[in-house]
């Protein structure tokens, strides 16, 4: 399969979390306060705060890093329907060949909430194919196809050496699925599409 490092860009937007972590511009971040706070919101289910402090955790901003920690943060997040954290774990069992078939599922449930790296992981992972996911010329088109829309030049190029190892009917079949997907807010991993 592929190998590579994965860029994991988060975005929090609820304002039930930590003022000290919603986007504003600033870099600066005061993880010792973001802790304090998103920690009860935390206990209380909050999918926001839960990926926020499973990205401090795998991190290690603000706290020792504690991958498992992380990964619990993320999964309870991710079954709420928190894209960002699907990915990080469809990554965590993907990437390693943990558990390609549990990676994919998660991936998918976030590709299909519109996460282009999720997308673009996911179309890698179908392209390249694993003994338990079997390559995929027309999925992984349709991913990588999705994740290139208005996106950096690699995303691009993942999609165009794809579509070169495809003949003209996987192409058609493929560029199909993509115009006719649509994004689908708040799956859960478990879900359908």
């Amino acid at each position: 399969m592929f190998q590579g490092k994965v860029l994991i860009a988060l975005r929090f937007h609820d304002p039930a979390l930590p003022a000290a972590f919603r986007r504003s511009g600033s870099e600066d971040k005061d993880y010792a306060k973001a802790l304090q706070e998103a920690t009860p919101l935390v206990e209380q289910g909050n999918a926001e705060a839960q990926c926020l402090l499973g990205k401090m955790y795998w991190m290690g901003e603000g706290v020792l890093k504690d991958p498992e920690r992380a990964i619990q943060l993320f999964k309870a997040s991710g079954l709420q329907g928190n894209a960002d954290a699907q990915f990080y774990v469809g990554s965590y069992y993907l990437l390693p060949y943990k558990d390609v078939l549990e990676g994919a599922k998660w991936l998918r449930a976030s590709a299909e909430q519109g996460s282009r790296d999720a997308q673009w992981l996911l179309g890698k992972a179908y392209l390249e194919g694993a003994k338990d996911l079997p390559r995929d010329p027309v999925q992984a088109y349709m991913w990588l196809r999705l994740a290139a829309q208005d996106n950096l030049e690699f995303y691009v190029n993942a999609y165009r050496a794809a579509e070169r190892q495809m003949n003209a009917a996987q192409i058609a079949k493929a560029t199909a699925l993509a115009d006719a997907w649509k994004p689908k807010p708040g799956l859960k991993p478990e879900e359908k599409p």
